[in-house]
């Protein structure tokens, strides 16, 4: 029996997946999971959401070639600038106190170090002693950092919400850790995107994983922030692959992770994007709050 539905507290629900998912990088899971989608909201939500997956260390050792500083740097220092670089155009770093939480290791961190006040991050225990030594402050936990009233300018969470079990209850958290004026970046995968429309079961069967519990979009994250209680200065589409890419995709109707062909030339490829993420259709959303 399912409860109501999370953001819009419907109770009308379609499956829409009942077949296996990635439980890995490149394995799926032995049974058949059932996906639902909320027919009010359009949330979409797994039927046996994980707890366990929510810690980041096992997260990563199961869908990254594995969990070390070596590779959190090397698969997400190139993505987590580009966002950063993003979101420079909408909000000041300098002399502020910023959190990222789901941090790692501190590829965001390490570059804003020599502007802002001070650099704080959340993560497993196991990048504690990395951190401290690139002189970021370590906190274990948002609970942590509440209980030691603490208040931040900035909270970076970027590839952190479809994971929790709680969607709610840890935007909550973020939001007694804010400062009066303070803002926070929320990056989510968009499951409306251009890859599931062109797609369909092609891109599902690939994107469905054991480590997402939410698959968000615009019109529930536009309910679900409004539902806490936060404003949104900013709503950006963020599209993390070329043009190029999706044809590829379309072409083999498998992941693309390798080499392909450029079909389009550069200046074709950011007209497209610019329409891509304007219309919303992008692989990322990403929210500035407050």
């Amino acid at each position: 029996m399912i409860s109501n539905c999370l953001v819009c507290n419907k109770n009308r629900f379609k499956i829409i997946w009942n077949d296996k998912i990635r439980s890995g990088k490149n394995k799926f899971t032995k049974k058949k999971e059932i996906i639902y989608k909320c027919l009010n909201c359009n949330l979409v939500f797994l039927k046996n959401r994980r707890k366990k997956l929510e810690n980041s260390l096992i997260a990563r050792s199961l869908y990254n070639k594995n969990s070390s500083i070596k590779e959190f740097i090397k698969f997400h220092k190139p993505r987590e600038l580009k966002k950063l670089e993003l979101c420079r155009k909408f909000i000041k770093f300098k002399n502020k106190n910023i959190l990222e939480s789901n941090c790692g290791a501190g590829a965001l961190l390490i570059k804003l170090k020599k502007e802002a006040r001070t650099t704080n991050g959340i993560d497993d225990k196991y990048y504690k002693d990395y951190l401290e030594q690139n002189g970021h402050n370590y906190f274990s936990s948002l609970n942590d950092a509440i209980d030691k009233k603490k208040k931040f300018d900035i909270i970076f969470s970027l590839s952190e919400l479809e994971h929790k079990y709680n969607p709610i209850e840890f935007l909550k958290k973020l939001k007694k850790l804010l400062s009066k004026k303070g803002r926070v970046i929320l990056r989510v995968p968009n499951h409306e995107n251009i890859y599931s429309m062109l797609l369909g079961n092609n891109f599902y069967k690939f994107d469905f994983r054991t480590s997402h519990n939410y698959y968000f979009s615009k019109k529930n994250m536009d309910l679900l922030l409004k539902k806490i209680g936060f404003k949104i200065q900013k709503k950006l589409g963020f599209h993390e692959y070329e043009f190029n890419h999706l044809l590829a995709y379309i072409k083999s109707r498998k992941r693309v992770t390798g080499n392909y062909k450029n079909l389009l030339k550069k200046k074709d490829e950011e007209i497209l994007r610019k329409n891509i993420e304007s219309s919303f259709t992008s692989t990322s959303l990403v929210y500035i709050i407050k």
